[in-house]
């Protein structure tokens, strides 16, 4: 979290990708790295006049340094400076002073991943490997070579949503699994009418609002929704309720 009157008004994008050396592979961790500012979006994530950034390198960090490292030991604290070093020097390009404006932060690495998110090595999500097809992945599975699972699974009734399926890894992919989920057990007629209600509350989300494209849809596709196999009353009703 930064400190009280920061002006971000130059920085119009919340969501950055930083690239150290073009010669060099993206796969690199100390090569990649992206940050989001949450705070520009919405204020309320943090006290008035502060701001909050998610800073991350890409998903290249290799666990066997980390595995000899006694979690909390000198050590341990010193390589995870070393690591993020990298991550000041990316949002340091729009925040020139971040370092002196810093009054909280915290630095996760491959072994606390593990041990928070009992990910196996610290990984995020599970991609299948290239050149095998996901199990169950639809359409998607005579297209892409290694695509992640979709939500529907053999047993009718039953879906599945989490970081190793679609859209993939990560907190927000694995909301969005959830989210999709949720909305395919509902009539699309639901779905448009809740985006128009979102669109109304708040100016910030009026693009969310489909408007007359969305009663063109609804007739089009309303009839087919949800899916037959998901068309149990009581899940329907269930699911509409909440």
């Amino acid at each position: 979290m930064l400190g009280a009157d920061l002006d971000l008004s130059h920085i119009e994008d919340p969501a950055h990708l930083v690239v150290q050396d073009w010669g060099r592979s993206l796969q690199d961790s100390q090569n990649l790295c992206s940050f989001f500012i949450p705070s520009l979006l919405d204020k309320s994530v943090c006290p008035p006049g502060k701001h909050v950034i998610h800073v991350y390198s890409s998903g290249g960090e290799p666990y066997e340094p980390w595995e000899k490292l006694e979690p909390n030991s000198p050590e341990y604290e010193a390589y995870k400076e070393k690591r993020a070093e990298v991550l000041w020097e990316a949002v340091e390009r729009c925040i020139p002073d971040v370092r002196k404006r810093l009054e909280f932060s915290i630095i996760g690495s491959p072994l606390a991943h593990e041990a928070f998110l009992r990910r196996d090595r610290g990984t995020y999500g599970m991609a299948w490997a290239a050149g095998t097809s996901a199990p169950h992945a639809g359409l998607l599975g005579g297209v892409l070579p290694f695509p992640f699972p979709n939500l529907k699974t053999p047993v009718d009734g039953l879906l599945r949503c989490g970081d190793s399926c679609f859209p993939g890894i990560g907190t927000p992919s694995a909301a969005a699994s959830g989210i999709i989920a949720a909305n395919t057990m509902v009539k699309v007629d639901k779905h448009i009418d809740m985006l128009k209600e979102l669109g109304g509350r708040d100016p910030l989300y009026k693009f969310v609002d489909p408007g007359i494209l969305g009663d063109i849809y609804k007739p089009i596709v309303g009839w087919s929704t949800p899916s037959p196999e998901l068309n149990i009353p009581s899940m329907a009703d269930d699911a509409q309720q909440s």
